[in-house]
């Protein structure tokens, strides 16, 4: 299942979705499925825990802390090619971040689940292996 940076951040930061999150998340790491994410994540995950150290949300200690979690969580990077991204993004009007883990889903045939609601709402009419968070059910 692609994952995006909405739904980590949700299972580690306090937020109305976080027990969807956190159910995902022990579904990955008791090997009930395969979290996977094109190469964008990492710097999404960093820059929004760097964002709410910096607003003063959480301490810089905490912000090593979390970056560690992730880390440890050991969700599979997948490289996506040259070009891949523009296509999608044109045919949603999503940003290149956005059509990374769409793209990502469909070339690799999976779901893709996201918090992001801008996200879900523009495209989840068109896109059936695009799954709200909320809707997660382990």
């Amino acid at each position: 299942m692609i994952v995006d940076a909405s739904v980590l951040l949700r299972a580690f930061l306090p937020d109305e979705h976080q027990p969807s999150a956190l159910a995902l998340i022990r579904d990955h790491i008791s090997d009930q499925l395969t979290l996977k994410a094109p190469a964008l994540l990492p710097y999404e995950i960093e820059n929004a825990v760097w964002q709410a150290e910096r607003r003063g949300r959480i301490t810089q200690e905490q912000a090593d802390t979390l970056i560690a979690s992730f880390a440890n969580l050991e969700i599979a990077i997948i490289p996506q090619v040259w070009g891949e991204l523009l296509p999608m993004a044109r045919r949603y009007n999503r940003s290149a971040y956005d059509a990374a883990y769409l793209a990502l889903a469909e070339s690799l045939n999976e779901q893709f689940i996201t918090a992001d609601a801008h996200l879900y709402n523009a495209v989840h009419t068109y896109l059936d292996y695009v799954i709200w968070l909320g809707e997660y059910d382990s």
